[in-house]
């Protein structure tokens, strides 16, 4: 949770009497000034992380599957290529 610049200047103040002031700017660096600054956590990772990997498999599905229909049309058209020639050679002889 991002801390206001009230809370903060407050929490410095209470504290600076007790605690050295580098440590306790040291401390207050871990609670963020804005929400966009708040630190990631483990299980917020972990979840980025999985939702990663779901469209990563997808991606790889599909990619599989476009090969397998482009190694069928390349054997398809190896295939044919023989007759097509003789095809085409008789036509114009």
């Amino acid at each position: 949770m991002a801390l206001t610049n009230k809370s903060r200047t407050a929490i410095y103040t209470a504290l600076s009497d007790i605690i050295e002031e580098e440590a306790l700017e040291e401390m207050l660096t871990n609670f963020p000034a804005r929400e966009i600054d708040e630190p990631v956590t483990r299980d917020f990772l972990a979840a980025q992380m999985s939702d990663l990997r779901g469209e990563m498999t997808q991606m790889e599905s599909r990619l599989q599957d476009r090969l397998a229909t482009q190694t069928r049309w390349m054997v398809a058209m190896i295939v044919a290529a023989p007759t097509v020639t003789v095809a085409l050679q008789a036509y114009f002889t």
